[in-house]
């Protein structure tokens, strides 16, 4: 940008520039400038709104909303907590990027078509307009929103950003932003460089992890179709799509998840109660859905009266082989409880629990009679648990238990066994490509190295297992070669 002589000097020291910076080697510091564009573009955005409501009327915010939010129908959820998150992103869009379009919006407009507010604003301000405004809707008017990835964080200054569907790269200016994210982290907005600064003009609240870069790089994909390079006007070209993808995102990180069990079936806990003619008779009819142990040990750890006949006893219901884990042998169904005459089973799916009472009532027969079927939510059930003092308890045993060395090591191995398989399963997020097959393409190798970056993090996991992921996505990327560019 070219400074007039006699206009302000930028670093804000109020003399004109000729008598201020023009003269020194060096101009103000970057850091400085960003603060007066910052200042500047603060101005800017309330100059705009007061204008926009000038020339298009009330109505105007509320239509371009729709717009925004690709035109919600009555079915569409939307709440406030989703306007709260939308808005960062919503007004940037709406004076920078918005043009008024008379055939897509169910209310007449007094405004002109085809023109941002931005557009009309400078053009109605002319050479009363501030050249550092000037300069912010150069730089900003009709840049399209994007998914822009972490690379480099410099904390509490700025961070390195790179343009999923673009390719470009961008060094910006951001204090706050740069206290909480880290490398690999994904966010969706605008980022630009306004005469030499980058700067974020548009950001969405919503921090991304890598596990849905390759959501990101599946729509790519689609953009690169045809195309020599994605170009801002591809942006634009597919503006709709790209937003989209976005609120899914965003929806299913503010959404509560659906959490399945290893046969895939929604996470529903039942507890089957029944009523049997004796314990002893009921245990020998049921121990064999155990398959993980014999008779014999389970009668081992049985309660018995003075008589030696079984009164109470657990029976857990298992079946050889692991869906989810090939690393794991065996994978547990329920449990049953045999206690006097009541024997209770606990079943964490309905489809489990129909297919369990069939067997319970095809192997005791006449010998027994169902009684209820209660039936939890896993919400009021986690908050239960969470909350209890049997969960503290649980959770100080499983410390303890995971300061044993053989319980370290066989948990090394397990864990090590899963990345193994893992290389050749089918993963929803790579397309139902596994890694291996992944890899064979540039898009499938960024893909592949972001599922792994995520599983680095381990949110939510004990140091242990942690670390053995860790070492395990190592093993993955020296296996599949991603550590050679």
């Amino acid at each position: 940008m070219v400074i007039a002589r006699n206009a302000p000097c930028p670093c804000g020291s109020g003399k004109k520039y000729k008598k201020c910076c023009l003269g020194k080697e060096a101009g103000p510091s970057q850091a400085l400038y960003y603060r007066r564009l910052s200042e500047a573009y603060d101005r800017l955005t309330d100059s705009l709104l007061a204008h926009a409501t000038r020339t298009f009327g009330e109505e105007a915010v509320a239509e371009a909303m729709d717009e925004f939010l690709l035109w919600p129908g009555p079915e569409d959820e939307i709440g406030e907590d989703m306007f709260e998150r939308v808005e960062p992103l919503f007004w940037p869009w709406f004076l920078f990027n918005r043009e008024y379009d008379s055939t897509e919006t169910e209310v007449e407009l007094s405004g002109p078509e085809g023109r941002t507010v931005a557009e009309l604003y400078a053009e109605a301000r002319g050479s009363k307009l501030d050249p550092l405004e000037r300069c912010l809707i150069e730089s900003v008017n009709r840049k399209p929103y994007s998914f822009w990835q972490v690379l480099k964080v410099d904390k509490g200054k700025g961070m390195e950003l790179q343009d999923v569907l673009k390719g470009s790269r961008l060094e910006v200016q951001e204090r706050t932003g740069s206290e909480y994210v880290q490398p690999g982290d994904l966010g969706f907005g605008r980022a630009v460089s306004v005469d030499g600064v980058g700067m974020i003009i548009g950001l969405g609240p919503v921090v991304i992890p890598p596990s849905h870069k390759p959501d990101i790089i599946q729509l790519r994909k689609q953009l690169r179709h045809g195309r020599s390079a994605v170009t801002d006007d591809t942006l634009h070209e597919w503006d709709a799509e790209i937003r989209d993808l976005y609120f899914d995102i965003d929806h299913a990180l503010n959404s509560m998840p659906q959490f399945c069990n290893t046969d895939g079936h929604p996470m529903e806990f039942h507890r089957l109660i029944y009523e049997v003619s004796s314990a002893d008779e009921a245990f020998e009819k049921l121990g064999g859905l155990c398959v993980t142990m014999e008779l014999d040990e389970l009668r081992a750890d049985a309660k018995r009266d003075n008589t030696g006949r079984i009164i109470r006893v657990e029976i857990p219901w298992d079946r050889h082989g692991h869906k989810a884990s090939p690393g794991m042998s065996n994978t547990v169904l329920g449990r049953i409880v045999i206690d006097g005459r009541r024997l209770s089973a606990e079943v964490n799916s309905a489809e489990r629990a129909e297919t369990l009472r069939r067997e319970i009532d095809v192997r005791l027969g006449d010998g027994t009679r169902f009684k209820l079927d209660e039936i939890q939510d896993p919400d009021s059930m986690m908050r239960r648990s969470a909350s209890g003092t049997a969960a503290k308890k649980k959770s100080k045993e499983h410390e303890e238990l995971m300061q044993h060395p053989e319980v370290q090591e066989q948990l090394a191995e397990i864990i090590s066994r899963h990345w193994e398989s893992w290389v050749d399963q089918s993963i929803p997020a790579l397309g139902g490509e596994s890694p291996r097959d992944a890899v064979k393409t540039a898009d499938g190798r960024e893909a592949v190295e972001a599922l792994l970056q995520d599983a680095e993090r381990g949110l939510g996991l004990d140091p242990l297992t942690r670390e053995a992921n860790r070492k395990g996505a190592q093993w993955v990327r020296e296996f599949l070669g991603l550590n050679r560019r």
